[in-house]
Parts: C-alpha cells; structure tokens; sequence
C-alpha cells in the first residue's frame, strides 16, 4: 500500500523518469546493444520486447507507480579467471536493464560533476582509453617513448622516474551497498526516490545463494553502464587523494589504478594512503598486484619492445611476399612469448599476437590452438574471435572437435561460446560438414549430460536451433522437457527455437508452442505469443524490414535474427512474397540456414 507520501510527492517524480518518449529512446540506443554485447545472447534478440516496446514500457510504468513492480529473476553464471576459479555474472532481464539505465539517466550528470578527476574512467562505451603500445613513436629512444606513455596514454602532465601499478581485490564483490548507498547519495542531485529504485533494482539483481540471509555485500558484476557508474563513484574520495598527492598525474580505469611518482618512498606513501582509505569502506589493495616500476621495469612488463614488433605486422598487408615472411617470425615470438608470463601486459600481449594473426589470415596458430585454449581461459575469448574471423575450415574444425573432447569446463560460458562460434560458421552441408556436425553435437551431448546444468544444456540447444532438422529438434525439445521447463532462462531460450518448427507444423508442435504461451513466465510468454502472432502476419512493416534486411548487409547473418526470421515466414502471407524470398538470397549466406528456408519453409532461394 502507498503512502500519502508516495501519491504526492514521489509518484509524480517517477512518472517523469519513464516518459514512453524518453524510455523507447533510451531501450533502442543504449540498453538492446549493451544486451547483446554480453556473453550469454538471447535466442530471439530479445525483438519480442522490442517489436512491443511501447507496450512494455507503459506495462513497466503502471507496474512502478502502483507498487507491483518486482525485480524479475536475472541470469546468473560463472566465468573462469584461473584454476577453476570464477567471477559470477550476472544478466538482468530487458525489463530491469532499462528501468536500472532510465534511472541512472537521471542522475549520472550530477554524479559526475561530482569526479574530482577526469583522468578516472568506467565505461567503454563513453571513454576511448588508449592503450600503452598506442603511445609508441617509431625512431625514438627508450626514454621518449616513456615520456610518451606517460603524456599520451595516462594524460600526465610531467614525466616521472616511476610509475605505481595497483589494483583492488575482488573489487565488486567486496562493495558493502549501504556504504556504498551513503556515497552515492552524496553525489546526486535527485529526488530521493530515484536513488531508492536504484538500489531496489542493484539488490534485486544481487547473489543470494542456497536461501542465506542477504548480506547487502557485493554490486552484481555486470557489463552495462549503470552498475559501472556505481562502481565508479564509489571510488571519487581515492580519486582525491590521488589527485592531490600527484597533480592529477594519474589514471583510473575502473579498479586499476596507476600513478606517476618521483621516488620509490613517494610510491609507498600514497600506497599507504590509498590503502587506509579503501580499508575505511571494507575494500583492500591487491598486493599481489601492486607494484612500483622504474623505466626499465615499465619495458618489461608493458612489453614495449613487443608491442612495437607487432605494429609492424598489423601494417602488412595479407597474402604479400612481405606477409608470409612476417608470419614465420610472428609464430616464433608467439610461442616464445608463452614462456614467460610474468610481465604485467603478458596476457595483453598474447591477445595482440592472436589478433595480429587474424589480421594477417593466417592459420598457424591452428597447430597448438586446442592446447593453448584450455590452458588459458583468458584468452579463450579471443582465440574464438579469431576461429570466427578466419571461418570454418577442416583443420580448424578439428581443433575444436580436440577442445570439446579434453576441455573439463568449471565455467558456464566455454561451451556456449564454442556452440555460438559453430552457429557463426558456414559449415558446408557435404559429408565432411556433416560428419563435423554430427560429432561436435555428440561432444556437446556427453558435456550437457555430464554437468547437468543449465548453461551446458543451453549450448546444445543452441547449437541443435542451427544444425537440427525441425521435426529432430521437436524430439530434442520433448525428450528433455523435464530440463528447460523447469527453468525460466531455458524455457524462454526453448521456445524460441520452436520458431524452427516450420510451415507444416504438426499438432503436437503448435501445442507445445500454445502451452508455453499458457505458462504464465511472462518472458516465455512474451516470446511464444510473438511466434504465434506471426503466423497471421499480412505485412512486413517498416521497422521489422530494417531489422531483418538493414541497409548495412552483416557479413554473417546473425543465428538470432535468423531465428526471427523463421518465425515470421511462419506467415503464408509474408513467405509467398516475391520482394522478401529476394532479399533473402541476398543477406541470408550461410548453407545451413539457406536449406532450412528451403527444406522448411517453401522458399525458392536459387
């Protein structure tokens, strides 16, 4: 119930804050892309909230103002650091990513103006922070280069004899959210209720494992701006000190902090300093990470010497004499570069080798691919960029059968970033492609069987949503629905890969679809009306043409906007037209997804 307070005060403020206008912008512009830039993707792009967006908002509105707004259930999965060891993160759903971003919206001007220093950042998305090897200059000796470090990439304004490299200790994790509350509401400049929604949503969104009392302990790590902007100004009163006690000559991005100094003993100082102000708010300096670097030290662990060695590569151009020569020397200081992994930059210098080969298209690294991949899971990120910019062929086909066969995965992201690459592929639909198929399926059946999770279940499924037929993928979907229908995540996910079913469905296939609309799940729901609904399409309007055929043809036909796509040539109406079977030829590309539209839904692509 709700008070006087709320009806003549608060309400009005609120009723502000989600303007239809203002929310619909802020969803298309900001919130859908960060939603897809994260690691776990939506199998229907999350376009049933979108293609209703004002709908939802005005649902997400009246819910607010009448009290009945809840946070739903966010997605919670395990990232592995090292040796098995993990970082929860954490997905919430569309509805609470653009409730949290329309309230921080309002409040982010104030809190930044609060920053002590510019030289502190949290987001990619509104800073383009350079990097150490961007500030090389070829011809110059060592020690310009390291006044250009310091100058270019750390805006400092002198140059030191030392630099102190530190970070926090489980920095999210460690954040106490009262404390963290009390600091924040020092930065805003808004009503308090905008301030108490906020934090409404952030403890929603928080951990709270095997029915344990909560412990306010611990911001949800997440890659969207809101809980960055959080993070961030929890830290402005060490940006302070640091700025006082160095002339600004400093550089935050996030937790890592680095300073420039004169002497040793003035490095320990400010460490000290920055330490006892941390231990005030319960967060701690990372030891094992801290460190004071004199010029020679900085060369060595930002790997200078590298960096400038691989610019060199970067500016080839592939399949020169020039570039094939580059590559041999390029693999024998990748591997040499394995050797040694205790400078600062190593792992940021791996990924750059991994690009650069890319770049280079080349497919050397195949040869110890598989190995490297288990044994350093972070770089697994990037060795699948990789395998997804280089496409599939047999050899690295194979490299993925022999990481699918060893891996022992402690995480809940390797196998469905192995299942999205395969779905990324354009697999040949010969025998040795289907050979391929056949055994990463089986692969992915024995990890789903063995974890018995959720996560291991999704990368089959999402892998089955490409490679099965629809009446296989029916069985699949029967057989085990006992395991996504239990689940809101899954069953959301399974649903939308019924938009696979195809034109002949069965009985049986639009009532297992017509079941889910009945589920009472509203993201299950939500999904399985909007498949349903297509099916009575009549037009393509303007907006769901530019989501399916955008004026910038994608070089790869998304699996999720293909996935939509299904479902509205469910549509008699809309798969028959001439106009929509020609755009079909011209973006859609890939052979599997090409035999799907044939096979299943009568379109005559040539």
């Amino acid at each position: 119930m709700h008070t006087e307070r709320f009806q003549r005060l608060r309400k009005k403020t609120l009723n502000t804050v989600f303007d239809k206008a203002v929310a619909t912008k802020i969803w298309r512009s900001t919130v859908r892309n960060q939603l897809r830039g994260l690691d776990i993707k939506d199998l229907y792009d999350h376009y049933d909230f979108n293609l209703n967006i004002d709908d939802r908002i005005q649902a997400i509105k009246s819910s607010i103002l009448d009290g009945s707004y809840s946070v739903g259930t966010p997605l919670i999965y395990r990232t592995e650091k090292k040796y098995g060891i993990c970082r929860h993160m954490v997905i919430p759903q569309p509805e609470d990513a653009l409730v949290l971003q329309c309230l921080i919206e309002q409040v982010s001007s104030s809190v930044l103006k609060k920053q002590p220093s510019k030289n502190a950042f949290y987001s990619r998305d509104k800073h383009n922070v350079k990097k150490p090897h961007q500030a090389i200059e070829y011809g110059l000796s060592f020690r310009e280069q390291w006044k250009n470090l310091q100058k270019k990439i750390y805006n400092f304004t002198g140059e030191f004899n030392y630099l102190v490299v530190t970070d926090l200790t489980n920095y999210f994790d460690s954040i106490d959210l009262r404390e963290l509350r009390r600091v924040f509401v020092s930065h805003v400049e808004a009503d308090e209720v905008i301030v108490d929604l906020i934090f409404r949503v952030v403890e929603g969104l928080s951990w709270k494992p095997d029915y344990l009392p909560y412990s306010h302990r611990g911001l949800p790590t997440a890659n969207i701006e809101p809980i960055r902007l959080l993070a961030h100004s929890f830290l402005f009163e060490v940006d302070q000190i640091l700025k006082e006690r160095t002339g600004e000559n400093f550089a935050r991005w996030m937790d890592d902090i680095t300073c420039g100094i004169d002497s040793k003993r003035d490095g320990i100082a400010l460490l000290s300093d920055v330490s006892d102000v941390l231990k005030s708010r319960g967060l701690a300096l990372n030891i094992a990470k801290t460190q004071i670097l004199s010029a020679d030290d900085a060369k060595f662990h930002f790997q200078i010497d590298a960096n400038i060695e691989i610019d060199k590569y970067e500016e080839l151009k592939p399949g020169t004499t020039k570039a094939k020569l580059a590559e041999r020397q390029l693999w024998f200081k990748y591997r040499t570069h394995f050797r040694d992994k205790s400078p600062k930059a190593w792992d940021k210098i791996a990924k750059r080798y991994i690009t650069t080969f890319g770049k280079l298209e080349s497919d050397r690294l195949l040869d110890d691919l598989s190995d490297r991949y288990i044994s350093n899971p972070s770089l697994r990120t990037n060795y699948l960029i990789y395998l997804s910019v280089r496409g599939y062929s047999h050899k690295a086909a194979m490299r993925i059968l022999e990481i699918l066969e060893k891996i022992d995965p402690f995480d809940d992201l390797s196998l469905f970033q192995i299942s999205h690459l395969l779905t990324q592929w354009n697999i040949p639909t010969n025998k040795r492609g289907g050979d391929f198929v056949d055994k990463a399926q089986s692969q992915l059946t024995l990890h789903s069987q063995k974890k018995k999770d959720a996560q291991s279940f999704f990368a089959l499924l999402w892998f089955k949503s490409k490679y099965a037929t629809s009446q296989d993928l029916y069985r699949f979907l029967v057989k085990y629905r006992n395991i996504w229908q239990n689940n809101s995540f899954l069953r959301r996910q399974a649903t939308a890969a019924m938009a696979r079913f195809g034109v002949a469905r069965t009985k049986n296939q639009v009532e297992l679809i017509n079941q889910q609309a009945m589920s009472g799940i509203p993201t299950t729901v939500s999904v399985a009306n909007q498949i349903s609904q297509f099916t009575e399409l009549e037009k393509v309007s303007f907006e769901l043409n530019a989501y399916l055929f955008p004026q910038t043809k994608p070089t790869v036909y998304p699996h999720s906007k293909f996935i939509v796509l299904c479902s509205v040539l469910s549509s008699k109406y809309i798969r028959s037209k001439s106009s929509i079977t020609e755009k079909i030829n011209a973006y859609v590309t890939d052979d599997r997804h090409r035999t799907i539209l044939r096979e299943e839904f009568e379109q005559p692509l040539t």
